[in-house]
């Protein structure tokens, strides 16, 4: 078993973030502190990125997301939401399944119940070729900034300075075996619909890496569905205090 690294603040309800592709923990310091008045807030690195020990050889979605279970049920997080940002939210969905874990709320940070679409598939190879031929820095430092809206770089530029940096030590067979491991996940929709518990969905309207008309049609599945203008993929900075105010209330309903 990778030992998974994390750090956790504040007390209440305990609530899981789990960080996205090639991001790491640090991604939530700031973006929690809203939350921490009357939320456990518990946020671990994925098992090859950050400080986490790396998976053992090929993985699935599926294995990555019984790693981050154990971790949970070995940690006592018990009762938890759990709200994963784009790889993340793929991750949460296979935990969702889970019974041992007894989640009480799911959230799908700029993700999606979708499998990959054979448009998509094929981008993930072309991404492999370009991460084995020019390596992880120039990968990181010319895909990331991409992810926010190009009218948010300028104001976003600390965070994506940060992101960069962070991920850019990340090691190359990691990254390498995420995309595969994307590229082969399970539809899991049905997961999405027929999870009993209060779910969330945050995405944004001009995000490139999750459209908004497949978010859209997540909107039915869930039960607090927030879409923001002004927006690409990483709404914790391009729309800091919106997102902390969904989460909030989220977390809020969750007591009624």
């Amino acid at each position: 078993m990778p030992e998974i690294s994390y750090w956790k603040k504040g007390k209440g309800q305990p609530l899981v973030l789990l960080p996205g592709f090639c991001e790491t923990k640090e991604m939530w310091t700031d973006f929690v502190e809203p939350l921490l008045t009357s939320c456990e807030v518990w946020c671990p690195d994925l098992p090859g990125f950050g400080s986490s020990d790396a998976y053992k050889g090929d993985f699935t979605i599926s294995d990555i997301g019984k790693e981050l279970a154990h971790w949970m049920l070995t940690n006592n997080i018990g009762h938890a939401s759990l709200i994963g940002h784009s790889l993340g939210g793929y991750l949460a969905l296979e935990m969702a399944q889970l019974p041992n874990l007894n989640l009480s709320g799911l959230g799908l940070f700029h993700s999606t119940a979708y499998p990959d679409s054979e448009e998509k598939k094929d981008n993930r190879e072309k991404t492999i070729e370009f991460v084995n031929k020019h390596g992880v820095n120039k990968f990181i430092s010319s895909s990331l900034p991409l992810l926010f809206k190009r009218e948010n770089r300028d104001r976003c530029k600390g965070a994506i300075d940060q992101l960069i940096a962070h991920a850019s030590l990340l090691s190359r067979d990691s990254i390498i075996n995420y995309l595969k491991a994307m590229r082969d996940r399970d539809d899991n929709r049905e997961t999405l619909a027929a999870f009993p518990k209060p779910k969330l969905m945050i995405c944004g309207v001009e995000d490139t890496a999750v459209s908004l008309a497949d978010s859209l049609n997540h909107k039915k599945l869930v039960d607090q569905f927030c879409q923001l203008s002004d927006c690409g993929h990483m709404g914790m900075f391009e729309q800091k205090e919106k997102t902390q105010a969904a989460i909030c209330d989220f977390m809020e309903s969750l007591k009624s």
